[in-house]
């Protein structure tokens, strides 16, 4: 790390004084400056830049992390046409550059398999005497939502309508629609978008498939309800709360092979009845 300082102050202390000087050859273009990720993903910080030298011969692009309580560390360097990637070991393998090249307009980077000690403010430094240009950018690691749990919830008054995902950092946004029939979600219906749950009165007849929507910064994830055409009412003095086509589909087998049953019984009676009464009108015969 010592003999990697020797190599960068210089070029550092450069910079630094053509930073000042009007007339920079060297721009980035940064349209954001805050980032987020989600732990396992892979993310892609952005730096692109416009450059006045037609040279590309001494062109250096250095990606780095700061922070304010310990010193600048590197972890991506291109310099003197040479790539440098295996300067900072917890990122070793997982940091590369997007463009073949980061010396043609493109310094940006990819960091694969972000973890939550990736997240920090990132420097992208672009320096092409006798210009350069510098921007910082904050990268916010997190958990991305767990699947959602759609279910009903019912008591005497109201049928509570309820998704829920049990993983996931904060902020999390509930959101339903309906995506079947007229996909006209209840008039009367107003979803907590912070539970995700929404109230079902019992006088309403309400039926189809509800999707509920759960997103957070870094991802989006849903969960499907069906409900039957009965009112609430109904589901409330009948089990269960939920037809679903499965069940539909055992009631309708069951009774079926019931009414097959049947008929193979009457059948079995009736041939043994016709069997005793040509017994018997053989015996009178003789």
């Amino acid at each position: 790390m010592a003999m990697m300082w020797c190599l960068l102050w210089p070029s550092i202390l450069l910079g630094v004084i053509c930073n000042i000087a009007p007339g920079r050859s060297v721009e980035i273009n940064l349209e954001n400056n805050h980032y987020y990720a989600a732990t396992g993903s892979n993310i892609q910080l952005p730096c692109t830049y416009t450059h006045t030298v037609d040279t590309q011969e001494k062109m250096e692009v250095l990606w780095s992390i700061i922070s304010a309580d310990r010193e600048e560390q590197p972890i991506i360097w291109f310099t003197g046409g040479q790539l440098y990637s295996n300067i900072y070991k917890p990122m070793v393998g997982r940091v590369h550059f997007s463009a073949g090249d980061p010396r043609n307009g493109d310094a940006t980077i990819n960091i694969k398999d972000v973890r939550p000690s990736d997240m920090e403010t990132y420097r992208c430094f672009v320096k092409n005497l006798p210009g350069l240009d510098k921007k910082n950018m904050d990268l916010t690691i997190m958990e991305a939502p767990s699947q959602p749990l759609c279910s009903l919830d019912k008591n005497n008054h109201n049928t509570m309508v309820k998704c829920k995902s049990l993983h996931g950092t904060p902020p999390l946004n509930y959101s339903w629609a309906k995506t079947t029939g007229n996909k006209v979600l209840p008039t009367q219906m107003i979803v907590d978008p912070i539970n995700g749950i929404w109230q079902l009165d019992n006088t309403e007849r309400e039926c189809g498939t509800f999707r509920c929507t759960v997103q957070s910064m870094v991802a989006t994830k849903h969960c499907d309800l069906d409900i039957d055409c009965l009112t609430a009412q109904d589901m409330s003095a009948s089990s269960p709360l939920l037809l679903t086509a499965s069940g539909i589909s055992a009631i309708t087998i069951t009774i079926t092979m019931l009414v097959l049953v049947a008929i193979i019984i009457s059948v079995i009676l009736y041939r043994r009845w016709e069997k005793r009464s040509m017994d018997v009108s053989n015996t009178v015969v003789l």
